[in-house]
């Protein structure tokens, strides 16, 4: 599999192309194909300290990254999403994978601040579906501590919930799910269900605060 990975300098970003690099080509895609080409050597450096073999991870321009990739995530942070799908092209064929989490922090702690959009309030994945027109969309990733994520030295356990209109979108989406050890997809539902799955992502970080736990997620059981 060929998994485009935009915005892949995050913890969540370089969580997903460090594991999912076990199985797949990854491509890190940014604006500045020299900052993706930096940040893709560091990866492969650190994947061969941790595992002790190479990797297939590459650095490049946004869109050449996105014509790559059998699938595209786009793991940018959620303050500035609208502006980044300003003229973004995603090819059809592409299955996109949103894991943006809108959300605000205050003396209280962290809540849930979905996008405005002509008086609607959208999810992360509903304006990502709004601006690209794509329909191969699903939104997960939001309950996976992306700290963890990120030490492939640790052991993962944990289910991935997923939205998606489309069950195929959802089968391909689980596929590459399974590919990282540890995780289980769970099919949530059609898209807009990912309104009620990104609201877990400030909700566990309160629970991580107010109980001093350290990066808690779900199982379904």
């Amino acid at each position: 599999m060929k998994v485009s990975i935009l915005g892949g300098t995050g913890d969540l970003g370089k969580g997903l192309a460090l594991r999912l690099a076990e199985r797949s080509e990854v491509i890190i895609g940014s604006r500045d194909p020299e900052k993706a080409r930096s940040i893709a050597e560091q990866y492969i450096l650190e994947f061969r300290a941790k595992k002790g073999r190479d990797s297939s991870i590459i650095g490049m321009k946004n869109n050449e990254a996105i014509s790559k990739g059998e699938y595209v995530i786009i793991a940018i942070p959620f303050e500035v999403l609208p502006q980044f799908l300003d003229g973004l092209t995603v090819d059809t064929s592409k299955t996109v994978i949103v894991p943006v989490v809108p959300m605000k922090k205050s003396k209280e702690g962290f809540s849930y601040a979905p996008y405005q959009v002509n008086g609607q309030q959208l999810s992360a994945a509903e304006l990502v579906r709004l601006r690209t027109g794509s329909q191969n969309i699903a939104s997960t990733f939001h309950t996976v501590p992306a700290l963890r994520l990120a030490d492939i030295a640790q052991a993962l356990d944990y289910d991935v919930m997923v939205a998606a209109d489309e069950r195929l979108t959802y089968e391909k989406v689980a596929t590459l799910i399974r590919s990282i050890e540890g995780l289980k997809p769970v099919y949530a539902g059609k898209l807009y269900t990912s309104r009620y799955l990104e609201p877990l992502t400030p909700l566990l970080l309160n629970v991580a605060i107010n109980n001093k736990l350290h990066a808690p997620s779900l199982k379904i059981v």
